[in-house]
């Protein structure tokens, strides 16, 4: 009986601990942190090409699983790239998405995900759109594009050109 009650116990608790190891499916908290669809040296990716990008934020605590998020350049096809299972996006991290125009998730020697879109962005302006399941969760707008300048969300939640990528980091205006 004594041990019935110590497995039972036992059970309990590491059941009570999955939570913490568990991704979330929070999509609220995956946030369009920086945009640069002008990218001439700023960042390459492993094909030693430059091609235009789009940095995810996690705002939560928690790493959040990505499968069935959508990204888009516009509202008219919102489903132009969709994660697939096992990417996730870390606790109050960064998520690099080339837009190349040739569709790829590929895990390189080093371990990180390496994403490429089929769809490229437009130097001359357009939209990044973020989505699930045919609801638009973030949006962002920007105009024309100076090379290797990216478009990146300050802290008091304004969009400003930023001369100082921040790719995968927090972002820095002077």
């Amino acid at each position: 009986m004594k041990k019935l009650l110590c497995l039972a116990l036992s059970i309990a608790l590491l059941i009570s601990a999955l939570p913490a190891f568990a991704t979330t499916r929070d999509f609220g908290s995956v946030k369009i942190n920086e945009i640069m669809a002008s990218n001439g040296k700023t960042l390459k990716d492993s094909r030693n090409e430059s091609p235009d990008w789009i940095e995810l934020k996690n705002i939560s605590d928690e790493d959040i699983d990505l499968e069935g998020l959508c990204l888009s350049d516009g509202k008219k096809n919102l489903e132009k790239f969709v994660f697939s299972a096992g990417v996730v996006l870390p606790a109050k991290g960064f998520l690099i998405v080339f837009c190349s125009d040739y569709e790829k998730v590929e895990t390189l020697a080093d371990g990180t995900v390496e994403i490429h879109t089929a769809f490229k962005l437009s130097a001359a302006g357009e939209k990044a759109v973020v989505s699930y399941q045919g609801v638009i969760l973030d949006i962002v707008k920007f105009d024309q594009q100076t090379k290797d300048v990216s478009y990146a969300l300050k802290t008091d939640g304004a969009w400003a050109f930023c001369d100082t990528p921040t790719p995968g980091a927090e972002n820095v205006f002077e």
